[in-house]
């Protein structure tokens, strides 16, 4: 159940809710088919289309899987367990422990293929082409498609004019990919690590992984050695957005003062929230764009499978993360071997009107989602009753009216996620 308890005129943080999407706890092979029969290999990052089908880097099985949006996993492309390079369509195609996925404007797939140290796409035929690097070929080299060098690149993340952002861990580096295949260095010196903020080149990295845009072109990027979130802005000014460098922990609060450990794969959602894979961590964290971190779900420190509700769950080293069309997220939680559907804490504001004596509450919600309002009048073990019926969410925000708010002195509010 997921609920937020308070008084007229005030803003409270519900809870979380986590199931089970796919996989089989601790269940490490390759099975497609059924949702909840199926088997991954150490999911990595993961991404959703414009209607919720899902596309995954199963990095062990050395594969792109998808989970339609009927509960079904196949595979995009790739040959389960055989590591290799080749080019085709579809399981013609080999890859290399890929481990970052993005999806462009126009519904063509772009991996980064770590072990081979390259970057892939795979075309809305289905197929697999190499768009930068040699295979089996590490090292730095700037330019255009088989003279390109990378060195075990992780995230990756694709603009709205088709331009791809790369963290080239290996290398320390962020890339950038030009639409017309051009590869240059938007931050880092190759192969120096370090923590430095600055320009360019000047800015140093630790072992760079996530990757990802907001809608003003800055690139948000998890540096997960130094356990930091970086901001690198479209004139290239690399900052530390959010942790402390060089040390790990877990603390929520203000940018400035939290921490991480290992953060991975990152997201943005509509509103410009970032969410982070804290993998050391076990738990997904929240950068609300006023600069707050906060723990969406599970317990830092502690892993498990549980799914649950109000701080139940459990995770073991979530690696990637995406936003779903409804706006829940999906994380691959790697070491359980499972893709987790997480409904993210919401923002529940009540407002009184003084003049009719009604109030208005408003929710953020996930789309398709049933809420159910209800109230007491005092807080003591008397049940809830309903304030009408359950809504089925059609925007990212939702809102209800109590005329009778004003009958009694103190009413108090939740909401509830329904059937």
């Amino acid at each position: 159940m997921l609920f937020a308890l308070f008084s007229p005129s005030a803003t409270v943080y519900a809870q979380d809710c986590v199931t089970t999407l796919a996989g089989q706890v601790l269940v490490n092979g390759f099975t497609n088919g059924p949702a909840t029969k199926a088997a991954f290999n150490d999911p990595a990052a993961l991404v959703a289309d414009a209607v919720g089908n899902l596309y995954i880097a199963d990095s062990q099985n050395h594969v792109i899987r998808s989970v339609g949006t009927n509960g079904i996993v196949s595979t995009l492309a790739g040959q389960a367990g055989t590591r290799g390079s080749n080019n085709g369509s579809g399981v013609q195609a080999q890859f290399d422990t890929p481990s970052g996925i993005a999806i462009a404007p126009n519904g063509d797939f772009y991996v980064s293929d770590t072990g081979n140290h390259t970057i892939r796409k795979i075309s809305l035929t289905g197929t697999v082409t190499t768009i930068a690097g040699t295979p089996g070929q590490s090292g730095f080299t700037n330019g255009t498609g088989a003279a390109v060098r990378f060195n075990s690149p992780l995230g990756i993340t694709v603009g709205a004019n088709g331009t791809l952002y790369v963290a080239d861990s290996g290398n320390q580096l962020i890339r950038k990919i030009s639409s017309g295949g051009l590869v240059t260095t938007l931050a880092g010196s190759p192969d120096n690590w370090g923590s430095d903020d600055g320009v360019g080149p000047a800015a140093r990295f630790n072992g760079p992984v996530g990757v990802v845009l907001d809608d003003q072109g800055n690139l948000f990027v998890s540096d997960s050695f130094n356990h930091t979130i970086r901001k690198i802005t479209p004139d290239g000014m690399v900052s530390t957005w959010a942790g402390l460098p060089g040390v790990d922990g877990w603390v929520d609060g203000k940018v400035t003062t939290a921490k991480f450990c290992k953060p991975a794969e990152l997201a943005m959602d509509r509103r410009n929230d970032l969410f982070v894979a804290d993998s050391g961590n076990h738990v997904i964290r929240k950068i609300s764009t006023d600069g707050n971190v906060s723990t969406i779900t599970g317990r830092a420190g502690v892993n498990g499978p549980t799914d649950g509700v109000n701080g139940a769950a459990r995770l073991f080293n979530p690696y990637g993360v995406a936003v779903a069309p409804d706006g829940s997220l999906v994380v691959a939680d790697a070491y359980n071997e499972l893709l987790r559907t997480v409904v993210a804490p919401f923002t529940l504001t009540l407002q009184k009107n003084e003049a009719n004596g009604s109030a208005t509450l408003a929710w953020d919600c996930a789309i398709g989602r049933n809420y159910q309002v209800q109230y007491k009048d005092a807080l003591d073990a008397a049940g809830w009753t309903n304030l009408g019926g359950s809504m089925r969410a059609t925007n990212l925000t939702t809102t209800k009216q109590d005329a009778a708010a004003s009958q009694t002195p103190q009413r108090i509010y939740r909401v509830v996620l329904a059937p």
